[in-house]
């Protein structure tokens, strides 16, 4: 046999084309345009997440509640000594509560005493928190204080800060109340429990029992708080 024809019968088919056939293109540009439509879905869906997480703000009826709980948390039950006498500084009302505490937002330092006070004013629906350097031998700057105004030392003017609140109550049990109570008055002791109840902007009723010098307050459910109901406290909260 020659030897060319021999060589020509082990060549590759001179037929077989190089490169993509149409079907393979026509193949390659789909699925390119399916990848590019998901990434873009995808891209599109997490810009908008972005942007509503940028938009919403925190609600801060939450924040000022936590701030209370811990508070009480590291409320200082010693007594200060008053122009009428010694005894521990608490005082609670329905809408308003003042204490001693080592939980400070305004201090560099942690374990600072201050005396903190919350006051609502349900016309505005505003909780006014404020707090003052705690000074024992200047009883008089604490009784201002109390009063609604400033220690009359440069450098320790009360600070108050506002959060808008729709509704917010508290109560107040010792050791052998049967049920909450509206205010507490007792000068020479300190109650046990603190309920603080508020309507979030979500509209929702919240309630939390805090034990004083307890780390971890009790989310209470509406329908069981105690002392809520006849005989009971009336927080004016809507069920």
């Amino acid at each position: 046999m020659d030897r060319r024809a021999q060589r020509a019968g082990y060549m590759p088919d001179a037929g077989c084309r190089k490169g993509f056939t149409l079907i393979e293109l026509i193949l390659a540009t789909a699925i390119s345009a399916l990848v590019v439509g998901i990434l873009s879905v995808c891209f599109a869906f997490t810009l908008r997440v972005w942007q509503s997480t940028q938009n919403q703000k925190p609600d801060q009826t939450f924040q000022l509640a936590d701030l209370l709980n811990r508070q009480l948390a590291e409320c200082d039950p010693k007594p200060i000594k008053f122009t009428g006498g010694v005894r521990p500084l608490f005082a609670g009302e329905i809408n308003s509560i003042v204490f001693v505490t080592a939980h400070s937002v305004k201090a560099i330092s942690q374990g600072v005493q201050v005396v903190a006070r919350y006051t609502y004013d349900s016309n505005s629906r505003v909780l006014y928190y404020s707090e003052l350097l705690l000074d024992p031998y200047h009883p008089d700057s604490i009784e201002r204080f109390l009063a609604g105004g400033s220690s009359g030392k440069q450098g320790t003017e009360v600070r108050t800060y506002g959060v808008d609140f729709p509704e917010f109550v508290l109560a107040y049990a010792g050791k052998e109340s049967k049920e909450f109570s509206q205010s507490w008055q007792t000068v020479d002791e300190l109650p046990v429990e603190v309920l603080v109840r508020w309507r979030a902007k979500d509209s929702v009723v919240h309630a939390r029992a805090c034990m004083l010098n307890a780390p971890f307050p009790i989310e209470v459910p509406k329908v069981s708080v105690p002392g809520v109901g006849a005989g009971g406290l009336n927080t004016g909260l809507n069920q």
